[in-house]
């Protein structure tokens, strides 16, 4: 069964919110974004004609004529009749100068005298000059628009070559300016979206952490939250991001360059996509095909290093039974093998580029014959300024069409990442404060594990089967087991962090199933020596944000814990900031801290689990101390990881499998239980360090 969710990304970005708020105005920049680049492509169609026809332009008719005297702000310079052209090819005719004079007719001889009656006739003028006039009078023509000739007109400066060229291509220079500023601000505001979905999906993390976290026993819930919170969330931030700054963009920009294209020669434009898309097919066969084979190749090419690698384990075997021979021909054959499925690989990505590349290459060709077969045939039709631009286009449209196909597999990386949070999310905590649950009173009869079960997940054995123990209250009690998570399971149950699948937990015969998480909470508190310090000052850590202490309870807490020295040596005191960016503290320094917070709210029922790092003497010698104090009148549970802690308490209950072995103080355990004197050599000899040094190696 797939883990993906198919709308997984539309349920953290639902598609109504494209076009509401931020989304909304993205879209509307991206819109106008296109006007722009219509208007920026007009330009460059001017510039290009402006360099291929360099202001010439010859009109036959007296309607022409009269027409190019309209638009003209300085006098025609030039009107010949039609039947003089001989002499408009003279190079004082083409000058075109504003100075020049019609020149006068020459007689011609007698014998070659028209009749009488003189016929009329048509006049052609010739410009050498004219700035943007020769595309003005193009597009007139082939688009009856009056904008442009409209604009020649009122803009001089665009009348004249050098003049022309300057100002279009400052003209292009702003729109271009503008168009990186719009996008810039597309781009802020759809992180802007980004950023507000992966913060509502942080939040949501955050609040089915405190959901489920406390009975996360081998922190691996603890983990994945951490990673959906990092790598998930900042996936689907980014499929977010693309998804909003692409999609408003890349179907725009393409939508106005084929339309420019159309506006141009719409059957050419049509000719010119069936080779467009041929080409845009066999790169994206060639790439899935491509990937594909490299996936099946990396996985061969795996297999047989890990195969060559074995052979560095048997070495012992090979010398010892003399099979060098054979063992070289084998790890020559699985080389020779590796060598080839590396040079598949290297064939296959040369090969595959070669033809893909070829085929667009082709098709490719097949366009500029097309544009170029047009030029040639009907050159009125398209000129050759426009010829270059819709070529100039169509190797544009790639952009697009690649953001779009990018933008498919972004969205599909942060829909599976999404899937994998809302799987997260829609986990229900086992732990709930019942309807009509009572307020709890302090422990002070007894503590009692009635015929409980409890089991991580389905598919792991049981930490605890029809467990029963009764611990009288204002007593102490280690926890041990092989088991390392079955005496932190009996823990977890005290305060309902975990919830067992049957039996009960009583505290003076009441079912905490029963009873206010609140009030449960207040009395049963658990300290570990492996939690981290919050983000906050010292004062903070010990309050945990609860303002009713004092800054004298706190103090009193941390030197009950034997914690107040080590504060005060601190570089501000009680106000010394401590986390991630603050002060780092030891492991010792740590857990005495922790013991302070659970002081200062006096607890009846403290429940510790001792760190598991190596101690300094002094952190040892003051914990003696505290613990002397902490123990009187309380009752305690320990998982301990000291000798001298077993020694302490006044009985040490061993767990196995699933069940209590044996209760008993630890001097009577070691001589009675055989398991209890296994147990405690491997935690306590004094070579488990070495052992576990050379274990690590």
């Amino acid at each position: 069964m797939s883990n993906r969710q198919p709308n997984a990304f539309h349920r953290a970005f639902p598609a109504r919110e494209f076009f509401r708020g931020s989304a909304r105005s993205v879209l509307f920049w991206s819109l106008f974004n296109g006007l722009l680049l219509i208007l920026l492509l007009v330009d460059l169609f001017l510039i290009i004609d402006l360099l291929d026809h360099r202001g010439r332009i010859t009109l036959h008719g007296e309607q022409n004529v009269q027409l190019l005297q309209e638009l003209r702000t300085a006098p025609v310079p030039q009107i010949l009749p039609e039947g003089n052209e001989a002499e408009d090819s003279d190079p004082q005719a083409e000058k075109g100068q504003a100075d020049a004079k019609p020149p006068v007719p020459e007689e011609e001889p007698e014998s070659k005298a028209p009749p009488s009656v003189e016929k009329p006739r048509l006049q052609m003028v010739s410009l050498s000059d004219s700035g943007i006039l020769p595309s003005i009078w193009w597009t007139h023509s082939k688009y009856q628009l009056g904008l442009l000739p409209r604009l020649y007109q009122s803009v001089p400066l665009l009348q004249e070559n050098q003049s022309a060229l300057f100002t279009l291509i400052c003209f292009a220079l702003v729109i271009a300016s503008i168009r990186v500023l719009i996008r810039w601000r597309s781009r802020q505001k759809s992180l802007k979206i980004s950023h507000q979905v992966s913060m509502t999906l942080r939040n949501m993390i955050h609040r089915q952490a405190l959901r489920l976290g406390p009975g996360d026993l081998s922190g691996k819930e603890t983990e994945q939250a951490f990673q959906l919170f990092i790598r998930d969330v900042g996936a689907v931030q980014q499929g977010v991001f693309q998804w909003v700054y692409s999609l408003s963009r890349h179907p725009v920009t393409l939508l106005i360059l084929l339309l420019f294209t159309v506006s141009i020669d719409w059957r050419l434009t049509l000719q010119c996509m069936i080779p467009l898309a041929a080409a845009w097919y066999f790169l994206l066969q060639h790439r899935k095909n491509y990937e594909q084979q490299q996936a099946k190749t990396l996985v061969a090419i795996e297999s047989e290093l890990s195969l060559l690698a074995e052979n560095l384990r048997s070495t012992r075997l090979v010398r010892g039974f003399g099979m060098e021979t054979a063992e070289h021909d084998q790890f020559q054959k699985h080389l020779k093998k590796y060598t080839d499925n590396i040079s598949t690989l290297k064939r296959v990505e040369g090969w595959g580029h070669r033809v893909a590349r070829g085929l667009a290459v082709f098709c490719s060709c097949m366009v500029l014959f097309l544009v170029g077969y047009k030029v040639l045939v009907s050159p009125d039709s398209l000129p050759l300024s426009a010829a270059v631009l819709m070529t100039g286009v169509f190797a544009f449209f790639y952009l697009p069409v690649n953001g779009l196909y990018q933008l498919i597999q972004t969205r599909d990386e942060a829909n599976i990442a999404a899937s994998s949070i809302y799987r997260y999310l829609n986990q229900i905590p086992t732990v709930g404060q019942a309807v009509g649950a009572k307020f709890l009173e302090p422990l002070s009869q007894a503590l009692q594990f009635e015929n409980v079960s409890f089991q991580l997940n389905s598919n792991s054995p049981p930490l605890l089967k029809g467990f029963d123990l009764k611990i009288p209250a204002g007593t102490s009690t280690a926890l041990v087991s092989l088991e390392k998570l079955a005496p932190r399971a009996v823990s977890y149950l005290v305060p309902r962090f975990i919830e067992p699948q049957s039996g009960r937990v009583l505290m003076d015969g009441e079912d905490t199933a029963w009873v206010t998480l609140e009030s449960l909470r207040a009395e049963a508190i658990y300290v570990s020596g492996n939690d981290p310090c919050l983000t906050g000052t010292v004062k903070e850590n010990i309050q945990c944000g609860d303002e009713r202490y004092s800054l004298q309870e706190v103090i009193a807490a941390s030197k009950e814990a034997h914690a107040h020295q080590f504060i005060q040596n601190l570089s501000q005191g009680y106000e010394t900031a401590l986390g991630q960016h603050g002060e780092e503290l030891t492991v010792g320094e740590s857990f005495r801290l922790g013991l302070a917070r659970a002081l200062l709210r006096k607890p009846a029922l403290l429940i510790i689990e001792e760190p598991e790092g190596v101690l300094d003497e002094d952190t040892k010698t003051l914990l003696e101390d505290a613990y002397s104090r902490i123990f009187q009148n309380r009752t305690v549970l320990v998982i301990p990881s000291r000798i001298t802690t077993l020694r302490r308490v006044n009985q040490v209950v061993l767990i196995h499998e699933g069940k209590v072995e044996a209760v008993d103080s630890q001097s009577n355990l070691l001589k009675k239980s055989a398991l209890y004197r296994h147990w405690e050599y491997t935690r306590f000899n004094q070579f488990r360090h070495t052992q576990e040094t050379s274990n690590e190696r």
